[in-house]
């Protein structure tokens, strides 16, 4: 049985957490300051919790555009790290560069001018719109540098996990986290003194420099363990033209799939602002569903280097063999993961002591709600991965341009719009979509085209 021997094999247990374990405590400790964050500019008050909400939310398509665009780069680093290949990986690196720092001088300035729009439609539905919207536009000026700085040191932190070493980024940023909640405390509590738009201000500006800090430990211990994929990377700035064509290749549909993907989420939390009064609530469960990333971010790290790096060393049974056991484990801590999320749904929201009470209660039942369906997220992370980690950047593609556009938000936007179906009712139509993912996805991974090395052939 495949559970047993997957809990049975000491060995691949051990591979496992010894990758995924600094990512997931890495996430946790996110999830923590984010929930701190919450915490914080929840006692400011209602209005400031639903404003930093809402431009967090406009400015995850930005985030996430930055990770899209290395993506193609990521599929090779974890090939070329397994067949030992350091002059690949350096220029994987180099392009990873090139292609970030093209993206920045694009979204940077849209974020600026669109920004501000994308936050007002999302508040405009609530009765304090204006104020929210003031509050908002307060905090995306000043945030905007942080997703500038976040999106350099992802190009060093990516690349690290893709390696295996996970415990450099873990440092980096687990420092960066406390000396972001340091700063918070210091800007609400001492400098703002619970002033709603200080606060804000505060907070974002907190966030600036705990990642500039990060950026600097990030570059600094590369610089001081010789890593091989950041020797001479600026000096000799050539990526060979076959590779280049081959990273383009499969870099294109992972990042439009990452834009879609996000953009559609964006999409499906609007379809759920249309909702008077929500915003508070959608904030808190955002705050609780970032547990998620605990998961998330350690199946990624773990299929990419246990498979990824497998396949190209050449090894595709035993990649075969360590797909099925992630999944397993992934799957049996989703599950967990899902019960303690429910467990605790009831004691979350009242924490928050400025936010309504209503919003405490419609938190409460969204979180079950979240909480029930995370192995079906699960799921969804593992096909993700696996068709990555083999180059289905196509694949990868249509599993969630047609889960997210054909079904979800068709589905969210018809029942937020032409229907005045409960918010709770609403907010579990759009979540059980992922199921109808997770079967396109079982049905790409089960042709077994991702089983091939990328390194002697892409074919």
């Amino acid at each position: 049985m495949l559970l047993v021997d997957t809990f049975k094999d000491k060995k691949f247990l051990k591979s496992f957490f010894s990758i995924a374990f600094p990512v997931m405590i890495q996430s946790l400790l996110a999830f923590i300051v984010s929930f701190v964050d919450t915490f914080m500019i929840g006692a400011v008050s209602n209005d400031a919790v639903s404003a930093v909400y809402a431009v967090n939310q406009a400015g995850y398509i930005f985030l996430i555009a930055g990770f899209g665009v290395i993506s193609g780069a990521a599929i090779f680093v974890q090939q070329y790290n397994g067949a030992k290949d350091h002059k690949h990986v350096r220029q994987c690196f180099r392009y990873k560069w090139m292609v970030m720092l093209g993206l920045l001088l694009v979204m940077t300035p849209l974020y600026y001018i669109f920004g501000k729009h994308l936050v007002w439609f999302y508040c405009k539905s609530d009765l304090n719109s204006e104020v929210i919207f003031g509050l908002g536009k307060k905090y995306l000026n000043i945030i905007v540098i942080s997703y500038v700085i976040e999106s350099i040191a992802t190009i060093y932190s990516s690349t690290l996990r893709e390696i295996g070493e996970t415990k450099i980024p873990l440092i980096a940023n687990s420092i960066s986290l406390g000396i972001n909640v340091l700063f918070n405390a210091l800007f609400i509590y001492v400098f703002a003194k619970k002033d709603p738009v200080k606060s804000v201000e505060g907070i974002a500006y907190a966030t600036v420099i705990a990642r500039v800090i990060e950026l600097i430990i990030l570059i600094a211990i590369c610089k001081i363990k010789k890593f091989e994929f950041d020797k001479r990377v600026f000096m000799h700035f050539r990526i060979e033209k076959p590779l280049l064509k081959r990273l383009f290749i499969k870099s294109i549909p992972l990042f439009f799939n990452e834009l879609f993907w996000s953009s559609g989420q964006v999409l499906m939390t609007l379809a759920l602002s249309q909702r008077n009064g929500v915003l508070s609530a959608l904030s808190i469960v955002s705050t609780m569903s970032n547990i998620f990333a605990i998961i998330f971010q350690g199946l990624a790290i773990g299929i990419g280097v246990m498979v990824g790096n497998t396949l190209g060393a050449g090894e595709l049974e035993k990649a075969q063999d360590n797909n099925k056991k992630l999944y397993v484990v992934g799957l049996t801590i989703s599950i967990i993961v899902g019960i303690i999320m429910v467990a605790l749904s009831p004691v979350i929201p009242y924490l928050f002591a400025k936010v309504d009470a209503e919003q405490k209660v419609l938190a409460t039942k969204l979180i079950i709600i979240y909480g029930s369906l995370l192995w079906a997220f699960c799921v969804c992370t593992c096909f993700y991965n696996t068709l990555k980690s083999g180059g289905m950047a196509i694949h990868t593609f249509l599993t969630d341009f047609i889960s997210m556009w054909c079904i979800t938000l068709p589905v969210a936007w018809i029942l937020a719009t032409l229907t005045n179906i409960n918010i709770i009712w609403l907010y579990l139509a759009v979540q059980s979509t992922d199921i109808a993912k997770a079967v396109i996805g079982f049905i790409f991974v089960r042709q077994k085209k991702w089983v091939k090395n990328l390194t002697v052939s892409d074919s």
